[in-house]
């Protein structure tokens, strides 16, 4: 049966200055404000045409969001996600990241034959970060397409980013993670890795066991575990993703977990604290 969840739609971020977080991710990537509620201290920018990344300053007795408010969401702390860029630019990207003054580690996890390398380094507010090549021209297309490469040819320039690629969250209890992901929701297991507690889920109708180049996204879980590069998987994260949305509503009405139905979608949170949103795929 094919998974009802197609997309990597966009992502929360905790930060501890909304002001400071805006200044950063719109001049080390050049993402533009689509909204902001300077009441409730978030902003969401826009990663090309179909994701987004919202960034919230906690506010006391100001609640993320209050449409969401029955499911007490926030925004990831220490979160680990990815961003695609084209091969072209990988050598750019080193050069953008250090005339910006970020410290990164460059990590191969492919094979001689078949290089996968990846830029890592983190935000001021802890999150880790990833830039990963995708090949464009991969027949395994993703459910939307990779968005345009903005004009970025010097060090000077913000990062040349065509999407955002995954999302690596934190489970305490991790073989009930295991159960519950693709019984309750429907998320397509691809694989777990053999030496530590990781699952890749791919977002998707079908699993997909080798990630290497592919533009499609992901949503990886782990249990509380210092990962490559130092980085952490996310806790109490809210995640949007495209998917079949009454689909999904059915499995998460059968698993018993709360939920709110939204003009926009659906609203579910998992047992571990983190909120997931799911929308329709636009036409």
């Amino acid at each position: 049966m094919d998974s009802p969840i197609a997309d990597l739609a966009g992502l929360t971020l905790e930060v501890n200055s909304l002001d400071r977080a805006l200044v950063f991710y719109r001049t080390l990537f050049g993402l533009e404000v689509g909204d902001h509620d300077a009441e409730h201290g978030w902003a969401t920018l826009r990663v090309g045409r179909f994701q987004t990344l919202t960034l919230w300053e906690p506010v006391t007795r100001r609640p993320y969001k209050p449409e969401l408010e029955g499911l007490h969401p926030r925004g990831a702390a220490h979160l680990h996600y990815a961003w695609q860029i084209l091969p072209d630019d990988f050598d750019l990207c080193r050069q953008i990241l250090a005339a910006h003054g970020c410290t990164f580690e460059e990590i191969d996890l492919g094979t001689p034959e078949r290089p996968d390398v990846g830029l890592y380094f983190f935000d001021p507010f802890g999150h880790g970060l990833e830039l990963r090549t995708v090949n464009p021209d991969d027949p395994r297309r993703p459910r939307l397409p990779l968005g345009q490469r903005p004009a970025s040819h010097s060090p000077g320039d913000a990062l040349p980013v065509i999407g955002l690629r995954e999302v690596a969250l934190a489970f305490g209890d991790y073989p009930a993670m295991l159960e519950r992901l693709p019984r309750a929701y429907g998320f397509a297991l691809a694989k777990e890795q053999p030496d530590r507690d990781f699952a890749q889920f791919t977002l998707g109708p079908q699993p997909e066991e080798d990630g290497n180049g592919t533009p499609r996204r992901w949503l990886y879980a782990w249990d509380p575990q210092v990962g490559l590069a130092q980085m952490l998987g996310g806790d109490h994260a809210l995640v949007e993703f495209y998917a079949d949305v009454p689909a999904v509503l059915e499995r998460v009405r059968r698993a018993g977990l709360p939920h709110l139905s939204l003009p926009s979608g659906l609203a579910a949170r998992d047992p571990e604290g983190h909120v997931f949103l799911f929308r329709e795929v636009p036409e």
